[in-house]
């Protein structure tokens, strides 16, 4: 019997891919949702997983995890990522204590690697590229959620000796991402010729491919770790929205107007002028890097969308 993986949040945007990706390897896959009528993102392969139906804040949590017996667990479920998300109780509810029970739940059982995923939103505003060892200063209701998180992963991990590690992600963009997110919502307009609205052009953020997001998840499995290590995924480089926006237009050769304003700014974020991940410490501790520059993640992007496009308008 091979590797058994677990994967929470696995009908979300990164939760999907990384399951798409675990199955074309043919690796043993369940996932805990909270509906098992599979959404969009992942109904043409539930033949593939074995799905269970549970909140991962109930009790019978810890009965399903001792069925399963994983050996990777990839922590993905999380509540407030978009910016309608934002009972600051669902957050605690969800994100901490439902993280708290999966821990409680997965230790019962020897395991190889627990990844919990965590945000860049944990270090707040800063005048340098973002690493590891930063002091946290979030300053919205989800960084300051996270935050809790993976201090309480690392507590786990250190105190216990169990090999739980975070990934900070930065911006993914890519395959199946929610269609108002920028990317989608850009690229959707511009390959229908409808007007792109968006907020400002000089807001940046450090976009990664979720092929490489992807890949970060899977290199992680396949090495030791210090436990409680927390590792930056993200590209390395900030880009502003103006610079994605024109990539787009010139990829798709599109006529769409740019209504920049159209869009408000999130009252949760305070825009910075930098926004860029330090990736040193990931490129050495998981042997992994992006791949993919901006204009080639984009280009793969556009292709899948115009493939797909009929996922979005159901």
């Amino acid at each position: 019997m091979g590797n058994i993986f677990l994967i929470t949040g696995a009908t979300g945007f990164i939760g999907s891919n990384i399951v798409r990706e675990l199955v074309r390897q043919g690796k043993q896959v369940s996932i805990i949702v909270r509906d098992r009528k599979l959404n969009w993102r992942l109904h043409d392969i539930a033949h593939n997983i074995d799905i269970y139906e549970c909140d991962i804040q109930d009790v019978k949590l810890h009965e399903i995890v001792s069925k399963i017996k994983p050996d990777y667990v990839l922590h993905m479920a999380r509540y407030g990522n978009l910016p309608n998300e934002d009972d600051i109780n669902k957050m605690i509810d969800i994100n901490f204590k439902g993280t708290i029970n999966l821990i409680n739940a997965v230790k019962q059982n020897p395991f190889k690697l627990f990844i919990n995923t965590s945000s860049c939103a944990e270090y707040g505003i800063k005048e340098k590229d973002m690493k590891e060892t930063d002091l946290l200063e979030p300053i919205n209701n989800f960084g300051v959620a996270t935050s809790t998180i993976t201090l309480y992963c690392k507590k786990e991990a250190v105190r216990n000796n169990l090999p739980i590690i975070t990934f900070r992600l930065f911006t993914p963009y890519g395959y199946f991402e929610g269609k108002n997110r920028l990317v989608p919502s850009v690229v959707l307009s511009a390959l229908e010729g409808r007007p792109i609205k968006v907020s400002s052009p000089e807001h940046v953020r450090d976009f990664i491919f979720i092929e490489d997001v992807v890949n970060a998840y899977i290199a992680a499995t396949k090495i030791k770790h210090d436990f409680g290590e927390i590792c930056n995924i993200g590209s390395g480089k900030q880009h502003p929205v103006g610079d994605i926006v024109q990539l787009i237009l010139e990829i798709t050769k599109s006529k769409s107007n740019v209504q920049w304003g159209a869009v408000k700014k999130q009252k949760r974020y305070v825009e910075p002028k930098r926004w860029q991940a330090d990736i040193s410490k990931s490129k050495k501790i998981l042997k992994w890097e992006p791949k993919s520059t901006i204009e080639s993640g984009l280009q793969k992007t556009i292709q899948w969308f115009m493939q797909h496009k009929d996922l979005y308008n159901q």
